[in-house]
């Protein structure tokens, strides 16, 4: 049927069940716009003048980066491409989709479970493309039968049905019914007669198991920027610098919003400092590439933008170019001339407004990512009070009493307790293990005499970042230096010492501890 005499050829059909296929103009100009950043030109035919095409490529990666990054719509249809040289007989009734597992119990997040929700994915051999446990996030690349309904997800208690794992399907699924689950039509086009299949949504409600929600597109929103002078807790320490200064903390918060419910997540702070000078500097600037490249831009971009745990704003010299006008403007109107510690807080908060579903998943995750640090609670609690460790009874008993306190037990598989409570068993004999045989405190009267000295102006620019929790010394906070001349926050090293005797840079010993 196909041509086989280029070896960067693609062939693609449409799938569809009752909507009619695009025709060949609305199909070029629309896969042209969907493959913009290809590095070369490509040529699209029409097979037979109907809803097949051959797509002749001069790059071979450009052959290779559309297979990666499909599926692709024209005007809602999908069209199923394939590799012309891949099989014989090609199968245009299945596409390969990213699909995501999103908010998964954390407790599941392991690499035993993986086999296990790789089969519950389902379709032809799904290859686990990344894992990010901070969002209990895991994603496959999955071959799926597009003649079968999508699978929504999984419950954790099959029997109890209490927790659903949502799947969700990469960015979009075009022509999809949110009554029978499947691609290739629309729900007013359906022509099964059953009502849409429901499940739990939470303890009280239910909902339909397909809608939107199946489909991951993540949008960036703009940061909602909140900026305010801060009380200064430094006092005849700002008399020590010599020159202004303004000392930033900086909090990134989630709003998840749903209907008129909002929750709130800080999600990460960073502080840092840099002379008020620097935005003379950019008032002095007129070209606007001269602007954005001035002093207060690239201390921003470096604190804010790249030296955080948080995604780059949705446009960045916008971003920056609001908040250093921000700067200027409290500066000039709520400090004095003679403020040389200009203390501010910055808050950032990016607002995610999801579906009832999602909302009601993410918060079975944030409670269960709740559950889960109170057992690490616990787990450290018993190891330091050198409890029975080997008690699988008493665990399960402290498991189980801290779960019911939280309210969680309905939505815990039942084997939930003896499986959590065997690991938190052997997490501690870890501990305990690691802490005996590694680590010797140093002794206590010998850190408590160690000459300690509040951080002044001059000390800011001459010391060096705190290793220990990587930050700089800032005015006013108390440091600690060893005989071996290294200086660290009072803090930090005092709990350095509580498991260690030695210093963190070099390795000078400290009497351990009898």
């Amino acid at each position: 049927m196909f041509d086989d005499s280029s070896s960067h050829c693609l062939v693609g059909k449409f799938f569809a069940n009752s909507t009619p296929p695009p025709s060949f103009s609305e199909t070029e100009k629309s896969l042209r716009e969907q493959w913009v950043l290809l590095s070369d030109d490509m040529t699209i035919k029409n097979l037979d003048g109907g809803d097949t095409f051959l797509f002749e490529f001069r790059q071979k990666d450009d052959k290779e980066r559309v297979l990666e990054t499909g599926p692709y719509y024209v005007n809602g249809v999908i069209i199923v491409i394939k590799d012309l040289n891949s099989s014989d007989v090609i199968d245009f009734t299945v596409a390969s989709f990213f699909v995501m597992v999103v908010f998964l119990p954390r407790y599941l997040c392991t690499e035993d479970f993986l086999p296990t929700l790789q089969s519950l994915v389902g379709g032809n051999n799904p290859v686990l493309c990344g894992t990010f446990r901070i969002n209990s996030l895991i994603c496959f690349r999955v071959d799926v039968d597009l003649k079968k309904p999508l699978r929504p997800g999984f419950y954790v208690d099959e029997e109890r049905q209490n927790r659903f794992v949502e799947f969700k399907y990469w960015k979009l699924l075009g022509d999809f019914c949110y009554s029978c689950g499947m691609i290739g039509h629309v729900k007013e086009n359906c022509v099964q007669v059953t009502l849409p299949k429901e499940r739990a949504l939470n303890v009280t409600s239910r909902t339909h198991v397909y809608g939107p929600w199946l489909i991951f597109n993540p949008r960036e929103t703009p940061y909602e920027i909140n900026l305010m002078k801060s009380p200064s807790s430094v006092g005849d320490c700002e008399k020590t610098l010599s020159y202004p200064q303004f000392f930033v903390e900086v909090e990134f918060n989630r709003l998840y919003v749903c209907d008129s419910r909002t929750r709130a997540e800080t999600k990460y702070t960073h502080r840092f400092r840099f002379p008020c000078s620097y935005l003379d500097e950019d008032a002095e600037t007129e070209s606007t590439y001269l602007i954005t490249s001035s002093k207060v831009y690239e201390v921003l971009r470096r604190e804010i933008c790249e030296n955080t745990l948080y995604h780059k704003p949705l446009n960045e010299a916008d971003f920056l170019g609001s908040l250093v006008e921000r700067l200027k403007l409290i500066k000039k109107e709520q400090f004095c001339c003679d403020d040389k510690w200009l203390t501010l807080k910055l808050q950032l908060d990016l607002k995610l407004t999801l579906t009832p579903v999602d909302y009601e998943s993410m918060v079975a995750c944030n409670r269960e990512r709740l559950m889960e640090s109170r057992i690490s609670d616990l787990i450290k609690k018993r190891v330091e009070k050198k409890e029975n460790l080997l008690s699988l009874s008493s665990w399960q008993d402290q498991i189980r009493e801290a779960i019911s306190e939280m309210g969680c037990a309905r939505y815990l598989h039942r084997s939930y307790v003896p499986r959590r409570a065997t690991q938190a068993m052997m997490e501690a004999v870890e501990i305990e293990i690691s802490s005996s045989s590694c680590t010797i405190p140093a002794d206590s009267s010998t850190v408590s005499r160690l000459e300690r000295f509040k951080v002044l102006g001059d000390d800011m620019d001459r010391l060096e970042p705190c290793v220990i929790c990587v930050e700089e010394m800032f005015l006013a906070e108390e440091a600690t230096v060893l005989s071996c001349s290294h200086v660290f926050h009072s803090s930090c090293v005092g709990k350095w010492f509580q498991f260690g005797h030695k210093c963190p840079l070099c390795g000078f010993k400290l009497p351990p501890q009898k």
